[in-house]
Formats: structure tokens, sequence, C-alpha cells
């Protein structure tokens, strides 16, 4: 069998898509990337927001339309939460758990040639389903997922209805899979889950801190990297972590916002408020004081007058984010936000998703341009036009020339020469 896959969404769902690449390929199928003429095509969804749903779809009816030959496997979160939607265009479906059964499945379609619909309730999955890597095939950094499910059960959102309660993995196969990674020559490990930071909360012996304790210990691993964390699950134990191996883990936090004012955060149900918020990140720049902490925020949620708008705009710039995610409210059928009275006209939030976006990109540049001068470690990952690029322990990218491809996966001081039209431009210490 030759296969490709497509994936949409978040950090966690290309992991699963690597996984499931690597387990199938040690079964005797072949992966072919970007081809459309293959026996099987695999889509990872996702739900996030409307847009994403509507992606989803339009991927797994593209996948039947342009060969309406192949085997089309559409798996995850989109699959989980509107699983009739999903069997009406794939011949399999799977939601967000037992991916791995998609060889024996795809087996069973060939004797049958009928559709199958293997997604499981999630109430019945309450341990950590293990999908692992060895190697690389996608792109240059590692994620490792270490956790996965959610229970904030916030009023916009249906990841909790997507990925089930929290499970966590186990920590020796978290510090076997980086092992072997950095086997392969992986410089940077990417630390990703649903809700990265409740690490460990099922498993009762260990948390988010003990186990970057522990890989700092146990492996060599150049740079590690988290993935998104909320503001309660930011321990002191975490920071002093984080503080005690700076050299190795990256000056970056990803703390998600949503919503800028008190009253925001209270219908969105959010576990905190904005003093909560800001007193963290007073807390964090104390100890890391050139950190990187980026967010995300919602535009237009359910109610949100001019005058919270403002709120949030004014306490987005007082906290100064190195980076935004901005993403316009949509209604998500199922949700508590859903049911609630006043939803805002389509373009208020599409205006105010707009300011946002300008705020974003001016808090961007300034944080970028602070760094003009300074030297800085650059992993670097790809190449784009006549430079090579890559990132920063506190995520600038930089774009520097290189005689040759060698520079790729490769960490080199670099000293920080101009930013231009939104870019840093560097060059390598000791060489010409």
């Amino acid at each position: 069998m030759n296969f490709s896959t497509i994936t949409l969404g978040c950090k966690v769902n290309l992991y699963e898509t690597e996984a499931l690449v690597e387990f199938l390929e040690q079964r005797g199928w072949q992966y072919e990337k970007d081809r459309t003429d293959v026996d099987v095509v695999i889509i990872n969804t996702c739900t996030v927001t409307a847009t994403s749903d509507q992606k989803s779809r339009q991927m797994i009816h593209k996948a039947k339309r342009n060969n309406p030959h192949n085997i089309v496997v559409a798996m995850g979160c989109f699959v989980q939460t509107h699983m009739e939607d999903a069997l009406n265009i794939a011949d399999i479906i799977v939601g967000t758990s037992d991916r791995l059964k998609i060889y024996d499945l795809v087996t069973d379609y060939q004797k049958n040639n009928e559709k199958i619909n293997h997604v499981n309730i999630l109430e019945n999955f309450i341990e950590y389903e293990e999908m692992k890597l060895t190697r690389l095939t996608t792109h240059t950094r590692g994620f490792v997922k270490i956790q996965d499910g959610c229970e904030n059960f916030c009023s916009y959102c249906l990841i909790p209805y997507a990925r089930g309660k929290i499970k966590s993995r186990k920590p020796e196969d978290v510090i076997g899979e980086i092992e072997q990674l950095i086997m392969f020559g992986t410089k940077e490990i990417i630390l990703s889950g649903i809700n990265t930071g409740t690490y460990g909360q099922d498993l009762g012996n260990i948390n988010l801190a003990k186990l970057i304790k522990l890989i700092m210990e146990k492996t060599s691993i150049n740079r590690l990297r988290l993935s998104s964390i909320e503001v309660m699950e930011v321990t002191d134990e975490l920071l002093n972590i984080m503080k005690k191996y700076q050299n190795r883990i990256a000056n970056h936090l990803h703390i998600p916002l949503q919503g800028g004012n008190d009253k925001t955060l209270m219908r969105m149900k959010r576990k905190y408020l904005t003093d909560d918020y800001r007193k963290l990140i007073f807390k964090i720049r104390n100890l890391f004081p050139d950190i990187a902490i980026t967010t995300d925020c919602l535009a237009g949620f359910v109610c949100e007058t001019e005058e919270e708008f403002m709120q949030t705009k004014k306490f987005v710039e007082e906290i100064h984010f190195a980076n935004m995610h901005i993403f316009p409210y949509s209604r998500r059928k199922g949700t508590a936000a859903d049911s609630m009275d006043g939803h805002l006209d389509s373009q208020i939030i599409k205006n105010r998703t707009k300011e946002l976006l300008v705020l974003a990109a001016k808090m961007k540049n300034e944080y970028d341009q602070k760094f003009v001068g300074k030297t800085v470690k650059v992993l670097f990952e790809q190449k784009k036009g006549q430079y090579y690029t890559g990132h920063s322990s506190n995520y600038l990218e930089i774009y520097c020339m290189y005689k040759d491809n060698t520079i790729l996966n490769e960490v080199k001081e670099c000293k920080i020469t101009r930013f231009e039209k939104g870019k840093l431009y560097a060059t390598i210490e000791g060489e010409a």
C-alpha cells in the first residue's frame, strides 16, 4: 500500500500524523508525500474553529474527488465531534483514539468494501494512547506529545468534547522518545499536548516541572521548548526549573489570554482574571527579562461591548506580547457560548480581529527590534530564497546568508545586524 497524509490544526495533530506515518511504514506501507495517486489518503482533521470544520470537510471532499478509487480515511477532532458529516464523505472514520487501528481498518475495508465507523466513546478511553516517533519525516524540530485531553470546558471551545479527559504519557516513554530523536540528530524538542500544563495530574506522582527536570538530567537535548501552557499551570516550581536550565530550555512561553477584560473572561469561563495574568507575567519577566511571551486572543466574543473591547486592547498593549495569534470568535454548536444571548454581527467581529492583528504586528516589530546588535543562538531549519532561516531560544526568526546547506539543523551564534520590513538579519559570529 502507498499512502499520503494531510494534517490540519495544532502541533499535537502534526505529531500524531508523524507517529502514524512511522507506524504504517514499519508494517510495509510506502509513504508518498504530496501525492494524490495513492492507495490511501489519511486526513487528520481539526475542529478548533468553524473555519477548521470547513477546511476539514473540504480536504476530505478534495481527497475523494482527486482520486475516487483511493481509500479516504478521516481521523481526529472534527471526526470525533462531527461523526455523521465525516462518514458521509470518507470511507473510514476514526476519532481521537485508536488511530493505530487504521492499518487493520483499511484491510477490513478492502475485504468488504463497506464504510467503517471506528469513532469511540471517549469516556471509555482514560489512558494515554501511546503513539511514538523514532525519527522525523516532515519537519526539522521535533514535537514530542506528552499529554492528551482537556477538562477546562471554556464556554467557546469544543476540544474537551473532541479529546476527552486528561491523559498523561509515562515519563519513561517521553524520555525514551527524546533519546531516540537525539540519536537521529534532532537539536530541539517541543513538548506538546492538548493541555500541556496539566501533565501528570492523572498519574499522581509527577507533574510538568518534574518531567522537564528528568529530561534535563537524563538526555542531552540541546534545546527544549514548551508549547502552549495555561496561566494556572505556570507554577513557581516550573519557573525555577526553567531558570536552573535556562541555557537548554527555550526563553519562550506561550500563555493563552483569550480575553483582555474580566467580564469577557468570566463569560468565557476562563479560570483567571486579568490581574492574575498581569501578576504572572510580571513574575516571569523578573526572572527572564528578554523572554518571548506569546499568546492567543479571541476577537468579538459573545456580548463584548465596545468598552470591553477597548479594555482588551489596552490590556494587550500593557502586557506587550512578543507575538499573538488572533482568532475571530466562531459559534460552535454544543458549547455553552452557543446558547448565550448577544452574539455580535460578523462585521463587528471582523473589524475587531483586524484591529487586534494590527496591534499584534506593531508589538512584534517592537519586540524584534530590541535585539538588533545582540548575539543569539540560532537553530537553522530551512532555506528561504537566498537566506537560511532559523529560530533563537526566544523564538526570533533569523535570516542569514551562508555558503551551503551544511548549516541546516545546526546551532550557530549569530549577531543580529538589522531589522528590515519585519525581518531580522544576522551574520554568523566568527565567520566571514
